[in-house]
């Protein structure tokens, strides 16, 4: 059998938790709760919102990189193109262009960013347009050069063009060389290695179309690099300035032989400390307002709690006071009901056989009756202010013991109306033995008094564990009780006619009870047609296993 929890235990954690929440709800404790809240949504809000300025940034540089890199590869490779229309040359001819300087000069003029024009059979420079100012490269042997032999072996090879660099020049600055080799026919349907057309990239013209220098202006730093599979190093082809770019977005380039990435990165960096300044400014602002706000409100919630509170003990003291008087009044007017009842008899008695008045009689016996039931009134209103009140310890009932003696107090009223009582094995609750009883004892009381019909009347007592809870019933097969006025009847002094018997009290005393003891009643239809009384418990053990007994009138 469950033991019940110690009350004394329970309303302790109970002003602990109190005590607690009261603590945690000074106005003091709830700004400072409130700013921690306030601070940690701004400071995320702040955090998303600067996210995503990131990832616009971002995106903006990555349109503007793009864009640049297209205009540079587009550059790029209208300046090598010049050497497949001088190999063609190179190729009608045999190896010969009749005067090269004026045919190589007229094909500058439709590649801007090309610098020179170069023809170099076997690999050694013999011709070169414009020669002023590059007269130097004449007798250059490429294959000779350990800084440019590899590429041109790979050309040759490979037989496709290669962009050699870029490369210092001799008088400064910096240049690429795109190395086109041409194959020739020897007469026996072979192909031999003539040499190489050779276009010079000049920088920084070949990187005029792409603006590179507008990024600058707009506040963004560039950097063009190469990395050549030969090369493992980076080599700085243009950069807005020295310094390394801080988690630069890049675009690479595919040119012959190598790779060009252009990296571009705003030049104070991604961040933007003014803006987060500012912005953490006004979210510390507004933690400090909703702080304030919170602490003023908890001061008033405060103030009205404590009003509440005094409120509360100043019903509860009148609610007191209203009890013990219609208790105190109750208990004296028994006696005065008492002695009324008694001298109607006594009065009776006396005059029996003096008086033939029949009126005089019957006034006597309506005294009689009137007093009989002003004092069952007053038991029922005592019982009923009581009802909330244990009369015992708080344990876990044995009900089957509680509801043996009930029946027995109704053995002869069940033998006189000729019932049939059927009683099953009850589950154990949690309450004491006096008011479980007064339970049963009014459930029975009701089933009696209003389940009279033309049938035999049969009530059932049963009932089930339900979780924490038991659920008894006690049915019969009466008249039953319609459903809009199931509610009605568990009313003080409600009665459904003023011819039934009873105070109109009992059914208001067993709800009391039930709901006291942290339970509930009701009213149901039978499952064959009558009333229902529905109560239920909290749980205070397993159901014990007795069978089902039928006690006959």
């Amino acid at each position: 059998m469950t033991q019940p929890a110690n009350p004394q235990t329970a309303h302790g954690g109970g002003r602990v938790a109190r005590a607690s929440f009261r603590l945690l709800c000074r106005p003091a404790h709830v700004a400072v709760i409130v700013f921690v809240l306030a601070a940690a949504l701004a400071a995320g809000l702040i955090g998303r919102q600067e996210q995503y300025r990131l990832r616009e940034e971002r995106a903006l540089v990555s349109n503007l990189v793009a864009e640049r890199a297209y205009a540079i590869q587009t550059s790029v490779d209208r300046v090598l193109s010049a050497t497949y229309a001088l190999a063609a040359m190179v190729r009608q001819g045999r190896g010969e262009i009749p005067e090269f300087a004026l045919t190589a000069g007229q094909l500058l003029r439709f590649y801007p960013g090309a610098a020179t024009l170069q023809l170099a059979p076997g690999g050694m420079v013999h011709q070169v347009a414009p020669l002023q100012g590059n007269e130097k490269a004449l007798g250059y042997d490429l294959f000779n050069d350990p800084q440019r032999r590899g590429e041109a072996a790979l050309a040759r090879d490979t037989r496709q063009l290669v962009l050699a660099g870029p490369f210092n020049l001799f008088h400064g600055g910096l240049a690429a060389a795109g190395y086109l080799p041409v194959f020739l026919n020897d007469g026996d349907d072979d192909e031999a290695f003539w040499g190489f057309v050779i276009v010079g990239v000049a920088f920084p013209e070949v990187l005029t179309p792409a603006r590179l220098g507008d990024l600058a202006d707009r506040g963004y730093a560039y950097e063009l690099s190469r990395r050549s599979p030969d090369v493992a190093e980076k080599q700085v082809i243009s950069a807005s300035s020295a310094d390394a770019l801080v988690d630069p977005v890049e675009r690479a380039l595919t040119v012959p032989n190598a790779v060009w990435t252009l990296s571009v990165a705003p030049i104070g960096g991604w961040s933007d400390l003014s803006d987060l300044v500012w912005k953490s400014a006004i979210g510390l602002l507004f933690s400090l307002s909703l702080a304030w706000q919170a602490a003023w409100q908890a001061r008033l919630i405060a103030a009205a709690n404590a009003q509440e509170r005094k409120l509360e003990l100043r019903a509860a003291q009148r609610s007191a006071d209203l009890q013990r008087f219609a208790e105190v009044t109750a208990h004296h007017l028994q006696e005065p009901a008492r002695r009324v009842a008694s001298y109607a008899g006594r009065l009776r008695a006396l005059l029996s056989g003096r008086v033939d008045d029949t009126e005089a009689q019957q006034s006597l016996d309506f005294i009689s009756q009137q007093a009989a039931r002003l004092q069952e009134l007053l038991h029922d209103v005592e019982l009923y202010l009581a009802a909330d009140q244990p009369r015992g310890e708080l344990e876990a009932c044995r009900v089957d013991t509680v509801l043996s003696a009930v029946v027995a107090e109704f053995t002869e009223r069940v033998d006189l109306s000729g019932a049939v009582l059927s009683v099953a094995s009850l589950p154990d609750a949690l309450i004491d033995s006096p008011r479980l009883g007064e339970l049963f004892r009014i459930a029975l009381d009701n089933a009696l008094r209003h389940g009279r019909s033309e049938r035999t009347l049969c009530i059932d007592i049963d009932g089930e564990q339900r979780g924490a809870c038991v659920r008894y019933r006690v049915s019969d097969n009466g008249p039953g009780v319609e459903e809009q006025y199931r509610e009605r009847v568990f009313r003080v002094f409600e009665r459904l006619s003023s011819s039934s018997d009873g105070t109109g009290v009992g059914l208001a005393i067993l709800r009391r009870v039930a709901e006291s003891a942290g339970g509930r009643a009701w009213l149901d239809e039978a499952p064959g047609g009558g009333c229902c009384v529905l109560i239920e418990l909290p749980f205070a053990g397993s159901p014990s296993s007795r069978p089902r007994t039928e006690q006959p009138s």
